[in-house]
């Protein structure tokens, strides 16, 4: 057969992705890199196969044939749930963090409503506001006191009464320290926790579970970031009246196909995180403040708390905005996945978000990570040697994923 011209593309798009991927040193907070574990169901045929409604009222009136075959795994991510995140409720039905906050929001508030949210000049996810404004919420900023890095909790509870605030969202985008939640009065107010950027670390028990403490929370998000997981979507709760109202409007009202090849790689990904999540979190937070010690050392600005540079999977570098830009402009000429940022939470209003999940990894050791200092001081002044960066770049430990299972461990499940 002749050569297809649109197969060709592919081809050479393919081989143009796979390059960059492994010439970039990535260091974006928001993406993770999968095992070759969590990736098997993604080759298989459950994308094609439907079931509707969950694990908690599951019925067969009006449901598939062959539905009952999926449902056992609905039932293992709850008992995943269970065990990694202590909640008696499990959902994973919504296909990303952003649908499964549409979800709730939809589930839950009505016309009208009063919602609190982490305004995104503190760090919160830009799109939370627009998403209640949408449903006809009434949406306020929430009170932050940017010197702790945290909410003013008095001035918080006091609004939350004053305002008969129905819903307080906290969905962090930046985040170096987690917050204080455990202040909030949560007794006339369901708390929305979009800790996307933080489920893997409270999994992994490295950072406090508001379902630890809380009546009223939700705990929700997306599940690739320091979960290494799809891009999918998770809710999770204690509270049997709240995941009611979620249960009955996710699908088949919202929602008809869930992905299931999607479901079930994020089974996988909480089975690894129940053998290695500990160990890979807690290197995350580790060569972080490795990292930000390191950068310190060589003249940039680093965010820090005492000696502390970061708890979760972020570092924060604050600059003006010239010497943002240049970072910026040399890190693309360079292949250095990063973020720029542009709000008060960064103190001047600049600076860069670096994530140092995909590289923890990696396994990368301690020299390496001193390498990846070296190669970001250099990117950060408007002339430097970009050979000696590339140079550096190419001393890096090869991207092999560790924190996994062997194949031989599960080699059977390729049959």
């Amino acid at each position: 057969m002749a050569k297809i011209k649109e197969i060709e593309l592919m081809r050479e798009l393919g081989n143009k992705f796979d390059a960059y991927q492994k010439t970039t040193l990535p260091l974006c907070a928001a993406e993770n890199v999968m095992s070759e574990f969590a990736k098997l169901p993604l080759a298989t045929g459950f994308q094609e196969r439907y079931i509707m409604g969950s694990a908690y009222d599951y019925s067969m009136d009006d449901n598939f044939i062959g539905s009952e075959v999926l449902l056992p795994y609905y039932k293992a991510i709850s008992e995943l749930g269970l065990e990694l995140f202590h909640a008696k409720f499990t959902d994973v039905r919504t296909l990303t963090g952003m649908n499964a906050a549409n979800m709730l929001a939809s589930a839950l508030m009505k016309p009208g409503d009063n919602i609190m949210s982490l305004g995104k000049q503190w760090g919160g996810h830009a799109s939370m506001v627009p998403t209640f404004e949408r449903l006809g919420a009434n949406v306020y900023d929430a009170p932050y006191n940017l010197d702790n890095y945290d909410f003013d909790y008095d001035e918080l509870n006091r609004q939350i009464k004053e305002r008969n605030i129905k819903f307080l969202n906290i969905a962090p985008s930046d985040i170096l320290f987690p917050h204080d939640f455990t202040k909030i009065d949560d007794s006339d107010c369901v708390i929305l926790f979009d800790y996307s950027q933080l489920l893997g670390l409270i999994a992994a028990g490295l950072l406090a579970n508001p379902l630890d403490t809380m009546k009223n929370a939700v705990l929700f998000g997306g599940t690739h970031k320091t979960m290494p997981g799809p891009a999918h979507g998770i809710i999770l709760t204690n509270n049997e009246d709240i995941f009611k109202l979620i249960d009955k409007e996710i699908n088949p009202k919202y929602l008809r196909n869930v992905q299931m090849h999607q479901v079930i790689s994020l089974l996988y990904t909480m089975i690894e995180m129940k053998y290695f999540g500990k160990d890979y979190q807690a290197n995350t937070v580790r060569i972080g403040n490795l990292l930000g010690a390191e950068l310190d050392k060589l003249g940039l600005n680093v965010v820090k708390r005492g000696n502390i540079y970061t708890q979760t999977h972020q570092i924060f570098i604050e600059c003006p905005k010239e010497e943002m830009d240049i970072m910026f402009h040399n890190a693309v000429k360079e292949r250095i996945t990063l973020n720029t940022k542009k709000k008060p939470l960064f103190h001047g209003g600049f600076g860069i978000r670096l994530g140092q999940q995909e590289i923890a990894r990696y396994g990368w050791d301690d020299e390496a990570i001193k390498k990846v200092a070296q190669i970001l001081a250099m990117i950060a002044k408007s002339e430097y040697d970009s050979a000696k960066v590339q140079k550096l770049m190419s001393e890096l430990p090869p991207k092999t994923v560790h924190f996994t299972f062997d194949e031989s461990d599960y080699k059977e499940l390729m049959q």
